[in-house]
């Protein structure tokens, strides 16, 4: 007689609908199957699978502030002097009432504003384009720059002029256009300038709409699966600038530098090359100004915009074009050749290419009659990154620093170099080959390598100025020169100044600056900047002396 065989319940990881099923004599078979498995594996339990949800958004404590603008026009004269300062909103929002009391006061000589009196931790910065001025304010949050220029005042246009500001100020701020009189600007009562000043306060996104901002710039994941390659996230029809070329020509005539200038894709702009070569040589002046009343075929005068003397409207079977024209006052003070340098750098920054210690950076004579000697024509193609036309840029993707920690690491195709341990990921732009932020969170310090132009001793006076109350004598820069430490830096000599601020200064703050010339004729150098509070900026003094060591250019 056969003894009874107990068959045990095997529970299998299937969905719950098929736990449990009751077997017919047909599937004996694989019951007996399972039976022999269970007697080599036992009966272990198998785990449910678990499932996680994953967000799409970015947490709360991780999503960018907003920006705010102040901005001020004042109408004088034959010209309008604006005063703006764009930053995080709370950094903003504590010096508002400084800054709007500042512009109501603000006294004129020869046609300019006064600038000698500052409020209180306010202080003159470095020489920027377009600008007669930039005032450096530190905040609790980080550093402003409020930037002081003047425009050409058109005649019986004040609230068109009003209105294309405001406007293209709220493009900056990702706001749209207002119909509403000055673009609901307010009116601002200064007693020094004409009547009808405006007041402009407008608060939007971190980075606005116009702007090369990185992934989640604006808050959100883009729509789709977390990772997607930049490629393929939200703006497919925007050309990345290695379809990107850049015409443009330096005209010097008396006491001006005339720019014409053109960047779009390369396709539109190689039908436009040789015609834009042959129109600057053939360039006539009149009163000092170009004569455009004669132009090639499909080109028109198009509408103007800041900082120029006229826009042409070029049309092309592949696209439309713009050519910028621009003035600027010629630099007295600065040889041609340097001037050059400067702008045809920027401009390479503009493509995302790094800067270039060849005479004129590259750029190549151009003859044209009407003008002094010295005219430069600048064709450039860009690589990756890249930015606006007239503004630094948002750094590309593969300048990014990913890596956090000690040992080598190159995220610049301009440089090389050894990241010191504790170095975190800093804010990178086109100008600045890399950037770091060090010491501790809550009394960090920022490090930045950039090349730019401009003389020794107007570098190191404007730094004294970033961490001193005041104006700074003479005889304070001289010392901070007589002692600058000699450094080696990727082959080259270069200077190391350490600028402390004013010891009864809260917080008391320093900069560790290190500047080294390039090329035969010094235009350009290379500055490795550690500005921050004095005690950090101390520490980190072994790290920066490291890194220097380590630093290596690839231009």
């Amino acid at each position: 007689m056969l003894g009874s065989t107990i068959i045990p319940q095997i529970q299998l990881p299937w969905p719950s609908a098929m736990y449990h099923r009751r077997f017919s004599a047909s599937g004996c078979s694989l019951l007996l199957l399972a039976c022999c498995m269970v007697s080599f594996t036992g009966c272990e339990r198998l785990d449910p699978i678990a499932t996680y949800s994953v967000p799409t958004q970015l947490p709360a404590k991780l999503v960018p502030g907003k920006d705010r603008m102040l901005a001020a026009m004042l109408p004088k004269g034959n010209e309008i002097w604006f005063f703006k300062v764009t930053g995080p909103e709370g950094a903003v929002d504590s010096v508002r009432a400084d800054f709007r009391s500042f512009v109501e006061g603000i006294e004129f000589e020869d046609g300019a504003p006064k600038l000698k009196d500052l409020p209180l931790g306010w202080r003159r910065g470095g020489e920027k384009p377009f600008r007669y001025a930039t005032l450096d304010v530190e905040t609790p949050d980080k550093q402003l720059g409020i930037s002081v220029s003047s425009l050409p005042l058109r005649e019986n246009s004040w609230d068109e002029q009003v209105q294309d500001n405001v406007n293209r100020w709220r493009g900056q701020l990702g706001l749209p256009k207002s119909d509403k009189k000055w673009a609901d600007a307010e009116t601002l009562s200064v007693q020094a300038a004409d009547p009808n000043s405006v007041w402009v306060d407008i608060v939007g996104e971190t980075g606005g709409a116009n702007s090369m901002a990185p992934p989640f710039a604006n808050r959100t994941a883009p729509s789709g699966t977390l990772g997607t390659p930049p490629s393929q996230s939200a703006n497919p029809s925007t050309t990345s600038v290695s379809d990107e070329r850049l015409l443009a020509a330096m005209v010097p005539l008396g006491s001006n530098i005339w720019f014409f200038k053109v960047k779009g894709a390369k396709d539109s702009v190689a039908l436009v090359t040789k015609t834009l070569r042959a129109f600057v040589e053939g360039i006539q002046f009149e009163q000092s100004a170009p004569n455009l009343s004669t132009l090639p075929q499909n080109w028109s005068r198009g509408a103007g915009g800041p900082f120029r003397y006229a826009t042409l409207d070029v049309v092309t079977p592949v696209g439309k074009l713009d050519i910028s024209i621009s003035k600027l006052v010629r630099q007295q003070d600065k040889a041609w050749a340097e001037q050059v340098d400067m702008n045809v750098n920027r401009w390479r920054g503009q493509m995302g290419l790094p800067p270039s210690t060849d005479k004129w950076a590259g750029a190549q004579p151009l003859n044209v009659a009407t003008a002094d000697e010295g005219s430069i024509w600048v064709d450039l193609s860009g690589e990756v990154g890249g930015g606006t036309d007239e503004l630094p840029a948002a750094a590309p993707p593969v300048a990014s620093q990913a890596n956090v920690g000690a040992g080598p690491s190159k995220k610049n195709n301009a440089v090389d170099y050894d990241r010191p341990e504790g170095w975190r990921d800093g804010r990178l732009s086109s100008m600045r080959l890399a950037a770091f932020n060090v010491g501790p969170e809550d009394n960090s310090a920022e490090i930045t390598v950039i090349t730019a132009g401009g003389d020794l001793r107007g570098n190191v006076a404007r730094w004294l100025g970033q961490v001193r109350k005041g104006t700074v004598v003479d005889e304070v820069v001289d010392q901070a020169l007589e002692n600058a430490n000699d450094v080696t830096v990727a082959g080259k000599p270069g200077k190391r100044f350490i600028l402390k601020g004013d010891e009864d200064a809260a917080p008391k703050m320093a900069i560790d600056a290190t500047i080294v010339p390039l090329g035969s004729e010094g235009a350009t150098s290379l500055f490795v900047k550690m500005f921050g509070p004095a005690e950090t900026v101390e520490n980190q003094a072994d790290a920066i002396a490291s890194f220097l060591k380590s630093l290596k250019l690839n231009f």
